[in-house]
């Protein structure tokens, strides 16, 4: 099956039934069809919903964080960017060192919040870190979902797109039952 966002809205669309016609184009922007314009609203904020439900083992990502170039406010001693890309933060570390032991690192504290950065509120993370890497959720493309968030995703954008294009509350609500399921299932870790 394919692994892409015109993939995803299609599988969902086979689950309202009442034969809906398949959309093309890809998210942000599918096609000009009452599915394509109710996919374009409705896509991304589900993939995106879904995604802070929990931290998908397969979302995650680290990366150095870039100092916001505000001063810190009083209480943390570091101000960075939030990641672009990203869903949900999950964790700060300090940076592997010599001196850091990886297997047991200390506890960070952290915050996030929106200030002025040049004159454009943005969100930042706030902490006491020099050099931090954050962990997060980074969004990752279809190619890489595991099975039950894709399921999940499926789901959820069924009820969604049901209640858009037929006004069917039943079959909405089916649908996000389903993808609830689908969404616990995820939830339980394997070892």
């Amino acid at each position: 099956m394919s692994a892409n966002s015109t993939a995803i809205v299609n599988e969902s669309l086979q689950l309202i039934g009442d034969n809906q016609p398949p959309v093309s184009g890809t998210a942000p922007s599918f096609d000009s069809s009452p599915a394509g314009v109710a996919a374009a609203q409705l896509y991304t904020p589900t993939v995106q919903a879904v995604g802070r439900l929990f931290g998908w083992d397969f979302a995650r990502n680290t990366v150095a964080l870039t100092l916001s170039g505000n001063p810190a406010p009083n209480g943390w001693l570091y101000e960075y960017l939030y990641p672009a890309n990203g869903i949900e933060l999950w964790q700060l570390q300090p940076p592997i060192t010599g001196a850091t032991d990886p297997n047991n690192p200390l506890p960070v504290n952290w915050n996030v919040c929106n200030v002025l950065v040049s004159t454009v509120q943005t969100k930042v993370i706030q902490c006491n870190v020099a050099a931090a890497l954050g962990i997060y959720n980074n969004a990752p493309s279809e190619a890489v979902w595991d099975p039950l968030f894709r399921q999940a995703v499926v789901r959820t954008l069924a009820g969604a797109l049901a209640m858009a294009l037929e006004g069917r509350p039943d079959t909405a609500a089916a649908m996000l039952e389903s993808g609830q399921m689908f969404e616990k299932a995820g939830e339980q870790r394997w070892d």
